[in-house]
């Protein structure tokens, strides 16, 4: 082959590559129905409808919906009300529950006989956004009416997909990875970390933990007062956890972590370093570890380049 042809076939390798990231499918986005409301004399249809626009949708190749039993375990579980479950509020903590990131909730409203009009509203549990479509028509054509309501809320998941879905955020294990990176050279002291909780009530076993997690990852040799190494580098602080207002339903919990780095030998300080986190959960201890683990990660990614220099 002659060597002159490899720029252009890599050139057009990577043209390949591109393309084929471009035309790559989407991962389906996950949604969840509950059950129409309706007043008098249209609630047997509220069910039904939310029966109908399930089945539609779930035909939608770039939809996953949520089995409607899960989401009726998850919500007897909550103990919501019917009344609330167009909320931003509720559709977070149905999000969170559920992994749904759309949540599809409506109304039927019967007038006259046999005239029903449809409301969906279609909620971004990550944003709170809200967007609604609606349909009507006779109530002897309710199939007809869910399958038209269907495809225009496919239309609005589909067109409003920015605005209903939080960008994507980095997972731990990315952010482990880019902390490492980070790190220059191959100097990698041996480290000891004591985090305190406020007034000496113990030591932040999630703090330290994921100190130490981290260190060990990054190729640092982690020791305690048990250890026959002294650390060259110490790292002590406080860990100040918190109860934040709730949000959406959801507990909320402060971590700030203050931190002094200091040369065990020489004394000399390296740094002082704080950092305050928030983070969200069903649970109180969910949201307490998960700011913790937040608080460290930002803490870790300063302090581990001056650890190795």
């Amino acid at each position: 082959m002659n060597p002159k042809k490899f720029p252009t076939l890599l050139w057009l390798a990577a043209l390949a590559m591109a393309a084929y990231a471009a035309d790559a499918p989407k991962p389906a986005l996950t949604v969840a129905v509950y059950d129409f409301t309706g007043e008098a004399g249209a609630a047997s249809y509220g069910k039904m409808a939310a029966t109908l626009v399930t089945a539609d949708l779930a035909a939608e190749t770039n939809l996953a919906l949520v089995e409607r039993v899960e989401l009726s375990k998850s919500l007897r579980e909550q103990a919501f009300g019917v009344s609330g479950m167009v909320s931003s509020d509720a559709a977070a903590q149905i999000g969170h529950l559920t992994g749904a990131k759309v949540l599809v909730a409506g109304q039927v409203v019967k007038s006259g006989d046999n005239h029903l009009v449809l409301v969906a509203n279609i909620i971004g549990t990550e944003t709170g956004r809200l967007f609604a479509d609606q349909v009507e028509g006779g109530a002897d054509k309710l199939t007809d009416l869910t399958s038209q309501l269907s495809r225009k809320i496919a239309r609005t998941i589909s067109d409003q997909t920015t605005n209903l879905v939080a960008p994507a955020q980095e997972t731990s294990a990315q952010r482990l990875a880019r902390i490492i990176k980070s790190i220059p050279g191959t100097n990698r002291p041996s480290v000891s970390v004591n985090i305190l909780l406020p007034a000496g009530t113990g030591h932040s076993a999630t703090a330290e933990a994921e100190f130490g997690i981290i260190l060990l990852k990054a190729g640092f040799q982690v020791v305690d007062e048990k250890s026959e190494r002294k650390p060259d580098i110490e790292i002590t602080g406080v860990d100040d956890l918190s109860a934040a207002p709730n949000q959406g339903g959801l507990f909320s919990s402060r971590a700030v972590i203050e931190l002094k780095i200091q040369e065990r030998r020489s004394g000399n300080i390296l740094a002082f370093d704080r950092q305050e986190s928030t983070a969200t959960d069903a649970a109180r201890m969910g949201a307490d570890g998960a700011a913790q683990v937040n608080a460290v990660d930002a803490l870790a990614e300063r302090i581990l380049p001056l650890l190795a220099k």
